[in-house]
């Protein structure tokens, strides 16, 4: 009886230790798939939330892509398509008195339709800006008729003198034009003196309005400090990182300019600063593909975006200041801020507004970049780095730059005036 006792009890036994073996396999088993079903469902919901996060930032992302990369996302005919607008022919410009007039009408309506808050009297401004010089005009006239006369005498004489020389016509109509430059020099040079930029006279009532890209972040806050302190003069700052004027889907500085000015009456001075994210290829509403930079239809879009912002400065009698873009130590955008700077060198030229060169101010130029700037045989760190940002010192700098241009003006004189 014992030992079937004791077999029975070995047999029990051996009985709990394989039920237990097979309770911890299926332990293992469990564990094991709810491990694999658990990452499963949190690949899920990862792509799930991803998903759902590019349709709510759709158009950020298409933004960030544009500025990046510089070609549409999701539009086939930009990635297929390496040629440019710049390659396709052009039409044949015919020099006539209707085209002219035509092409300054379709220029007007390209300006309206780009940016539909401009006021309706900019034609008008621009027929009262192209009178100005109607005297000075009606003088030349004068002088070229008596030219034209004095020539026409000298023609007879010399046919009558000597009816076959050729030789001696063809000395007249040579002559001729040189004799009616004569008189021009002077009266260009006063054309010139009436439209030279006026000074920037501000008073403790007045605010600044400061915009631009990061270099203005640098800047404005000195600028701001420096005015409040001298002259108890307020301003805004609304200068925006990774900014300017090629990509307005992303910030639209014109549009926050007028609004802001609007809005304030009291702002007498915009001071633009930007540059270095803009000489790239851009949209243009109604092409298919890019405009490249530097191209004509590039220039034409960039040259209205720049004279939008002049001419709503225009419209309130704000004035502008504009700096230019400095040196770079890339060669590629240092090429590019020369040629940007010209187009805005000449837009405001066309509306006598100031434009501050910044090189001299850093001690470099277009064709040697330096991050130093030597005074009294110190050499001072005016730019870090990246080659495009400045340092504390050189932001500084600037800014005193920019309080050079400004001239106070109590609030008595402005009355007694």
């Amino acid at each position: 009886m014992s030992l079937k006792f004791q077999y029975y009890n070995f047999s029990n036994e051996n009985i709990v230790q394989q039920s237990n073996k097979l309770e911890k396999t299926n332990n293992n088993l469990f564990i094991s798939t709810e491990k694999s079903l658990s990452a499963r469902n949190i690949f899920v919901l990862l792509t799930i939330t991803a998903i759902g996060l590019m349709v709510v930032y759709y158009n950020s992302i298409l933004i960030y892509w544009q500025q990046t990369y510089h070609f549409e996302l999701l539009n086939t005919n930009t990635l297929t398509t390496q040629n440019t607008l710049e390659d396709e022919p052009k039409p044949v410009k015919i020099h006539d008195e209707n085209t002219e007039e035509n092409s300054s009408v379709s220029k007007d309506n390209i300006l309206v339709q780009v940016h539909s808050y401009i006021l309706p009297q900019f034609r008008k401004k621009k027929s009262n800006t192209a009178a100005l010089p109607s005297k000075t005009a009606d003088k030349n006239n004068k002088t070229k008729e008596s030219v034209e006369q004095n020539a026409i005498k000298n023609e007879t004489v010399n046919n009558h003198s000597n009816p076959n020389s050729q030789e001696t016509k063809d000395d007249n109509n040579i002559n001729q034009p040189m004799l009616q430059s004569t008189a021009l020099p002077d009266k260009i040079s006063e054309i010139i003196a009436i439209y030279k930029p006026l000074p920037i006279f501000l008073t403790e009532k007045d605010k600044v309005l400061f915009a631009g890209d990061s270099l203005m972040q640098g800047v404005a806050p000195h600028v701001k400090k420096m005015l409040f302190k001298k002259y108890k003069i307020e301003s805004v700052n609304f200068s925006k990182q990774s900014t300017g004027l090629a990509y307005p889907s992303a910030f639209d500085w014109p549009k926050t300019i007028n609004d802001n000015i609007v809005a304030d009456p009291s702002i007498k001075l915009l001071v633009m600063f930007l540059g270095p994210n803009d000489p790239w290829d851009f949209p243009v509403k109604g092409y298919a593909k890019f405009a490249r930079f530097k191209s004509e239809l590039w220039e034409q879009q960039y040259r209205l975006r720049i004279a939008t912002i002049l001419h709503i400065a225009k419209e309130h009698n704000v004035q502008v200041l504009w700096l230019a873009a400095p040196c770079m130590r890339k060669p590629k955008l240092n090429e590019g801020m020369v040629y940007l700077n010209t187009l805005y060198k000449s837009e405001l030229e066309k509306t006598q507004q100031h434009f501050l060169t910044t090189n001299e101010l850093l001690g470099c130029t277009y064709e040697k970049f330096s991050n130093f700037i030597e005074t009294n045989k110190v050499k001072i760190k005016v730019r870090v780095d990246d080659g495009i940002h400045f340092t504390p010192s050189g932001q500084k700098i600037l800014a005193n730059a920019i309080m050079e241009k400004i001239t106070f003006k109590d609030l008595e004189d402005t009355d007694s005036d």
